[in-house]
């Protein structure tokens, strides 16, 4: 039980360093990915977890923007109160996610479910829908994961029971995530840009610094094995 603010920095710092990086890059990999190819990125959650996508799609679309390069493509299913309310109650609670996933998604797409629990039945039924029908799912739980866990293709998980640390955490990967991305896209860019537009007058093997042929585990300046 947390009764003090630097019992709850202690155990969110506990928590943040347990989280796994690796599972988190591939999260960035598969975000760069979905640019790359022109995909989409779908993002879903309740409660808090709601705002979270939201937050997460924000900073995917603004703060990950590179300059001269197009914008990633991503929504979250939170955002249209308006579709949000009419499936809710003219169909049910539990279809809300789903029910837009199948008008926005599409094969090739990347589906991110944002969960505490894990087990929410309207989080559980959009992600079985996207695991179905080709999206790649990606689930971000607490706890110990929960159902959704049994299709998803990358699992990133806060093994807490504390909402308060697990949506800190929750937010903290959105916002890793994002800004690796940013310095991917614009890598790319400048790669992009190097390749069409060389700089300078070619120089020839003979004026050239180094040889265009090394011989092999040598590097330019590096001395000989002696």
């Amino acid at each position: 039980m947390i009764q003090s603010a630097k019992s709850y920095v202690d155990q969110l710092r506990e928590l943040l360093l347990g989280v796994d990086a690796s599972a988190i890059d591939l999260l960035t990999d598969l975000v760069f990915r979905s640019w790359l190819e022109d995909r989409q990125v779908i993002a879903f959650g309740n409660g808090g977890s709601a705002y979270t996508a939201s937050h997460f799609v924000t900073d995917l679309v603004k703060t990950a923007a590179a300059k001269g390069q197009r914008h990633l493509r991503a929504i979250s299913l939170l955002d249209n109160m308006g579709l949000v309310t009419a499936v809710a109650n003219d169909i049910g609670y539990d279809q809300f996610l789903c029910y837009q996933l199948e008008s926005y998604g599409r094969p090739g797409d990347l589906a991110v479910a944002i969960s505490g629990s894990g087990s929410s039945p309207n989080v559980v039924r959009a992600c079985r829908w996207a695991s179905d029908n080709g999206l790649t799912v990606v689930a971000i739980t607490g706890f110990d994961g929960g159902k959704i866990t049994e299709m998803c293709d990358l699992h990133i998980n806060v093994p807490s029971e504390n909402y308060g640390l697990i949506e800190d955490i929750h937010l903290a990967i959105g916002h890793m995530t994002s800004q690796a991305l940013k310095a991917r896209i614009a890598i790319e860019h400048l790669s992009t840009r190097f390749k069409q537009k060389p700089r300078g007058r070619p120089v020839s093997e003979s004026q050239s610094k180094f040889p265009s042929a090394l011989p092999t585990g040598r590097r330019p300046g590096a001395a000989a094995d002696g």
